[in-house]
């Protein structure tokens, strides 16, 4: 599993939070359990709307694992949310 450092725009402000991902998996698959556990600590995404991933200013496709988009072990991420009704 690799390890990467992800940044989530919180109401407390920005938050780290070290997570293991798998190689296969997909931010489809595993972020709703990384936004869960981050919940379970106090910190809630700032804002309304469907989260985004963004990696060296490209917003990530949640459908194909993340070494398949460039991204490596240690990369920062950052998690906000974007608005959906404009």
């Amino acid at each position: 599993m690799a390890k990467y450092q992800m940044y989530f725009d919180t109401i407390q402000g920005e938050t780290k939070y070290n997570v293991d991902i798998d190689d296969a998996e997909v931010l489809d698959d595993v972020l709703h359990e990384i936004l869960y556990d981050l919940r379970e600590r106090g910190d809630v995404l700032q804002g309304e709307g469907e989260p985004q991933v963004v990696w060296s200013g490209v917003a990530l496709d949640f459908r194909t694992p993340l070494p398949q988009q460039g991204v490596r072990p240690n990369d920062v991420l950052r998690v906000s949310t974007v608005a959906t009704n404009g």
